[in-house]
């Protein structure tokens, strides 16, 4: 049965996987275990060029992760699991990915988009990765961030948890490619258009030496990253109390207390 928060289309040798889940595309663990899975079955199709992630939700490109499943051991391994294991997926993928972001872009959305090898933002969207807001810290964005990003705008984005405007973030140094959001569909498909046409045997060589071992090395960088997730930041009082005051839809009340580092 088909899912009703996923729409995928296959056309002209491009696969499109549209975000459908009202009001914010909020990534669960389960719909992120999903995307994954379609994700990868455009992987094995050899009549493909090109994969699109893109949102059904004007102004919205996904929310990020949901703040609930930051609440207990289980749901945080769970979410961490569903979340890496999408971004290697991407990471994998034989053609090139391209992020169509058309609106709010937050936390796991962002890394999202980070994951793939292009990304087309409209100028009026808003970016950031908030986790720090919430007593946490976002693992693949650590690992991702730097590499997509001027070193100094990845720490501020990740330790800050600013949200930025696509055409600050541009200005910035960030590599994306800005559009306004009239135009955003029109040039997604130009894109889409230009992919289809180009010669797949060359373009899936091209694709894998430029990203040769990027899955490998995201999981051997990410994996202590979750173990320090849940082995110490989960101990923190703070990190409870952060996804709980969200959840309440009040002020946290910090204790500003924490583990000691050398």
């Amino acid at each position: 049965m088909p899912d009703p928060h996923i729409t995928v289309r296959n056309e002209n040798r491009v696969t499109r996987i549209i975000l459908h889940c009202p009001p914010l595309n909020i990534l669960t663990a389960g719909l992120q275990t999903k995307l994954r899975a379609e994700v990868e079955a455009a992987s094995r199709r050899n009549d493909v060029n090109l994969l699109i992630l893109q949102s059904g939700i004007p102004g919205c490109f996904s929310g990020g992760a949901d703040v609930a499943e930051h609440l207990g051991r289980d749901k945080v391994q769970a979410m961490l699991a569903a979340a890496h294991g999408l971004i290697e997926a991407l990471l994998r993928c034989p053609v090139p990915t391209l992020c169509a972001v058309n609106g709010t872009c937050l936390g796991g959305a962002f890394e999202l988009a980070l994951a793939c090898d292009m990304q087309l933002v409209a100028t009026e969207a808003k970016l950031g990765l908030p986790e720090i807001t919430l007593g946490a810290y976002p693992p693949a964005a650590l690992v991702l961030a730097p590499q997509k990003l001027p070193p100094a705008l990845a720490a501020e984005l990740i330790t800050g948890g600013v949200i930025y405007p696509a055409h600050q973030l541009a200005q910035r140094g960030a590599g994306f490619s800005l559009v306004v959001s009239a135009a955003l569909d029109a040039e997604v498909e130009a894109v889409a258009s230009r992919y289809s046409g180009l010669p797949r045997g060359p373009l899936v060589e091209a694709t894998c030496l430029l990203r040769s071992g990027a899955a490998e090395r995201f999981r051997a960088a990410v994996g202590p990253m979750e173990q320090n997730y849940l082995e110490r930041l989960l101990a923190i009082d703070d990190a409870v109390e952060g996804s709980k005051a969200f959840l309440e839809k009040r002020k946290p009340a910090w204790s500003h207390k924490g583990h000691d580092r050398a």
